[in-house]
């Protein structure tokens, strides 16, 4: 079977793609442009020449008769397949029919004019030189199958020595001599044959691997739709477009909501199918206008303001009626070019930004991004695009609260903070810098850099001789995503030579709700070099007692939310107690936030409540003011 396909490979009887027969096709067009220019001219040249040697005496009207003809035949040939060749190349004509048909046509009568002149060559004990240059113009500038290239071989040889045998009977010599023409020419066709293959193959691969270049630069892997390059080098070049009136276009941002929940029970690749099922409902939803999967479960469209919520509200419908098991809705924020310098990638995040305005809010599923939003959103691209120059330059500080022992009432410890004073926004709120660089994944450059200040701060301390006081930081879940967050705080702490009972670390209840594995290997590497742990925000999520249960701390921070509307409340007394209650008899010790008034404070300390932070003990202040609390006595430092 192998030397079979070996045998239909080597004669060229195995079928071949569109591609490799367009590849030969063109090629013997080519070929055939300048093969038939060269015989056009040299016939040319013969029929001059034979009627010159006839005026002369030198050729006999008898010779002309036979020779001219033959020679005018071999020139209308070559003609007609100039011409077609030609048309062909200029993409006038492609019947690729036609073509092989011309191809066939004068490849006989090249060998037909080639046998016949040879013939009367040898009749006269001349050589065969015109059959052997016929068959190179045949068999060597165009490419023949090698099946055929054999067969149209071997008849031409086989003809022209029957005919020459008659008139006059072969010699050794000769045999030999038409047998050596005839592997030659066979070998130098064949060899072009398979020199284009390879070429044809080659170029076919270079082809496919074109392909899908252009198809991966411009559209997207998950979808199949356009890409994000593609998307804003289009919208750009339409908003330029004087023809469009861009003050009826609109930018719009698609969230699918609830998609995670999809992707958890189904899995990654059913949730990709899924994505390309709302790419189809969006382009169904806007023919012919512009489209892009932004990432995730995002799309972005830039259409003209026509219907715009009913052709959503098909999208919204299409997505509920996938019977995929999960609620979900679509989110949809837009923003209006103003003029024609807006950007697309600044257009597309004011309407994304728009979206996620009202991504919570269950009763509203279109916003329009407006002036009130501006500031908003400035400040948070602000916030984004300094972060770095705002670490390096001292604008983000390091704000000192004071914990209290609950018995004592003095100051045992301190929680830091970040603070961000901004030369062009002022004191922005943690709430309006925090979140940001969270959702952009930038939050580890502001919790590495607080963490590099307070060793310091902790390091000068140590080195004036002052009593030293642990520091509790807290830690965004992305940081462990982000980093190997014990390894980056142990390779700090050793750079400053501080103790590990200096620092505490932080971690949200809302964080451990989503179980992530790397968090979960932090927390055991943590524990196994020796910091404590402690339970930000107990109270906060839905899942407290779960957490509990799967994991260890050392500290439970009771978030504030349980000392709202706390006097005269008796039922938030009781919850406070049961927690602090559970609380010790698994071995945490409890630390309350929102401290305000003195009947709360006095009510946690009867509960057995040991340590207490809030407003009553102290806001978030500079490292400067606290110290000087501390030196006026405002402050009365626990030895650690």
């Amino acid at each position: 079977m192998i030397l079979f396909r070996k045998l239909k490979k080597f004669l060229g009887i195995e079928s071949f793609s569109p591609y490799t027969k367009d590849y030969f096709d063109n090629s013997n067009m080519r070929s055939g442009i300048y093969l038939s220019c060269v015989v056009i001219l040299l016939e040319l040249w013969m029929i001059l020449s034979a009627f010159y040697r006839l005026l002369t005496g030198k050729r006999t009207a008898v010779w002309v008769l036979r020779h001219v003809p033959l020679y005018f035949v071999l020139f209308l040939s070559a003609l007609v397949m100039f011409l077609h060749a030609y048309t062909f190349i200029k993409k006038k004509k492609n019947n690729w029919k036609v073509s092989r048909r011309i191809n066939v046509f004068f490849s006989i009568v090249s060998l037909a004019f080639g046998i016949y002149i040879s013939w009367l060559d040898y009749a006269k004990g001349e050589q065969f030189i015109t059959l052997i240059t016929m068959m190179i113009f045949t068999f060597c500038f165009l490419t023949w199958r090698p099946v055929y290239s054999i067969l149209m071989l071997t008849v031409s040889f086989a003809v022209f020595y029957i005919m020459c045998d008659a008139v006059i009977p072969a010699t050794f010599a000769t045999k030999v001599n038409l047998f050596i023409i005839w592997i030659a020419i066979m070998m130098a066709s064949l060899s072009s044959y398979h020199l284009k293959i390879r070429e044809a193959k080659k170029d076919e691969n270079l082809e496919q691997v074109n392909e899908i270049l252009v198809k991966l630069a411009i559209s997207d892997e998950v979808t199949g739709i356009s890409n994000m390059n593609y998307f804003r080098s289009q919208a750009l070049a339409k908003i330029m477009d004087r023809n469009v009136d861009i003050s009826k276009m609109l930018f719009l941002f698609l969230d699918i909501s609830h998609f995670k929940g999809y992707n958890e029970r189904y899995g990654f690749i059913q949730g990709n199918d899924f994505l390309r099922k709302v790419a189809h409902f969006v382009e169904d939803a806007f023919p012919g206008d512009l489209i892009a999967h932004f990432s995730n479960d995002n799309y972005v469209v830039f259409a003209k303001d026509e219907e715009i919520l009913k052709k959503l509200e098909h999208i919204r419908t299409a997505i509920k009626n996938a019977d995929s098991g999960i609620h979900m809705g679509l989110k949809v924020g837009a923003y209006r070019p103003q003029d024609r310098e807006c950007l697309p990638v600044v257009a597309c995040d004011h309407a994304r930004y728009a979206c996620y305005s009202i991504k919570k809010l269950f009763d509203k599923n279109y916003c329009e991004y407006d002036s009130s939003m501006n500031q908003d959103f400035y400040r948070k691209q602000h916030v984004i695009n300094n972060i770095d120059s705002a670490i390096t330059d001292g604008y983000i500080k390091v704000y000192y609260q004071p914990v209290v022992t609950a018995k004592t009432g003095k100051l045992c410890g301190l929680e830091a903070l970040a603070r961000w004073d901004d030369p062009i926004f002022g004191f922005l709120t943690p709430d309006s810098f925090i979140k940001t660089l969270e959702e952009y994944h930038l939050i580890h450059k502001l919790d590495m850099h607080i963490l590099e200040k307070v060793c310091l701060d902790l390091k000068e301390e140590k080195s004036l001789g002052h009593v030293l006081l642990p520091v509790s930081l807290n830690f965004s879940s992305l940081d462990f995503d982000a980093l190997d967050l014990a390894k980056e705080v142990e390779r700090c702490m050793r750079r400053h030579g501080i103790e590990k009972n200096l620092i505490h670390v932080e971690i949200t209840e809302t964080a451990l709700v989503e179980n992530d594995g790397k968090l979960q290997k932090a927390m055991e590497d943590f524990r196994r070099a020796g910091y404590a742990l402690w339970l930000d925000d107990f109270g906060s999520g839905y899942s407290g007692l779960n957490v509990l249960k799967e994991y260890e701390f050392d500290m439970m921070k009771i978030d504030m939310k349980f000392l709202q509307n706390f006097s005269g409340n008796e039922k938030a007394r009781q919850i406070l107690r049961s927690v602090i209650n559970l609380a010790k008899e698994i071995g945490m010790k409890t630390l309350t936030e929102g401290v305000e008034t003195e009947e709360a404070r006095d009510f946690l300390k009867s509960t057995g409540c040991e340590k207490l932070q809030g407003y009553l003990f102290g806001k978030p202040m500079p490292r400067t003011e606290l110290l000087q609390k501390i030196q006026d006595g405002t402050y009365i430092p626990e030895a650690v």
